[in-house]
């Protein structure tokens, strides 16, 4: 199991996720003023993040990772799912 971003457009740039999170899986892009997944290979699905967050913009799902393994998305805002990535592959 592992977190994932259900909605970016949800993030409320709380950066509740980044407090909680005991296995430092978030960061925090400035420009764009959200979190964003950096590590998710470190989430342990402790499920903090998920609980506390205030814009209910986390998921916690079965597979591992639905996106891309690369050091991209610890700058990037965008939403990083299998839709997303399925973009970026073309």
């Amino acid at each position: 199991m592992s977190v994932q971003r259900f909605d970016l457009n949800k993030c409320i740039g709380c950066r509740m996720c980044e407090i909680v999170c005991p296995m430092d899986v978030f960061r925090f892009g400035q420009a764009a003023r959200k979190s964003v997944l950096a590590y998710p290979e470190n989430c342990q699905s402790c499920g903090q993040c998920f609980v506390n967050c205030m814009g209910r913009s986390l998921t916690i799902v079965d597979d591992m990772y639905g996106y891309a393994m690369t050091a991209y998305r610890a700058t990037s805002t965008t939403a990083m799912n299998r839709k997303a990535q399925e973009v970026v592959d073309r």
